[in-house]
């Protein structure tokens, strides 16, 4: 091989290095035209919650009005100075009572036996107050009416006529669904010997 053909081999050795390297710097730079050329994705819109539709609360359903008298047939525990607990279950044949409570008792007897006190409280509203035996017993209270006026039947245990036999007051607060004049309120006992 003669000299002259080296450096022509040494320049085709080159020359093949300075092609690839100008390849490559072209070929970044044209990549990096291409990526600044073409356009880049639309971001994507982020998710967003739709409006859930929210129905209006359902209201409870009204409770129905009692058909029945709610007072008929309660058992009413009375006030006393003692441990014993009379009661009175009350009978409304009128259907005007709305509310039947106990007052409170006195010691001893304001009345005397198969006698009551009949006392206004308000427009609807009396007081009754009677004598019973000491101890736990039940009375019925019968509600009727004459002339629109209240008629009370205490059907309990009393002792016979003119007797001195010891009582014990008892006081019912009767509440009526129309105005009640007290003084015309009839309290009747029918007499009902003791058992003993």
């Amino acid at each position: 091989m003669s000299s002259s053909s080296r450096p022509a081999a040494g320049n085709i050795v080159a020359a093949g290095i300075l092609a690839i390297a100008l390849a490559i710097v072209v070929g970044t730079a044209a990549l990096g035209a291409v990526r600044q050329i073409a356009p880049s994705p639309a971001p994507t819109p982020a998710a967003t919650a739709s409006p859930v539709p929210t129905s209006p609360a359902t209201p409870a359903p009204a409770t129905p009005a009692p058909t029945a008298d709610p007072v008929d047939g309660s058992v009413v525990v009375l006030d006393t100075v003692d441990d014993n607990d009379p009661s009175v279950v009350v009978d409304d044949q009128t259907g005007t009572l709305a509310d039947v409570v106990t007052g409170h008792a006195g010691d001893g007897m304001s009345v005397r036996w198969n006698e009551a006190i009949v006392d206004q409280v308000d427009p609807r509203t009396i007081g009754v107050t009677w004598v019973g035996f000491p101890g736990e017993e039940q009375v019925v209270l019968t509600i009727d009416s004459d002339a629109g006026a209240p008629v009370l039947v205490f059907d309990q245990k009393a002792p016979y006529a003119n007797t001195d036999a010891l009582g014990a007051d008892r006081v019912l607060v009767l509440t009526f669904d129309n105005d009640v004049d007290a003084d015309k309120v009839e309290v009747a006992f029918p007499s009902v010997e003791p058992t003993y």
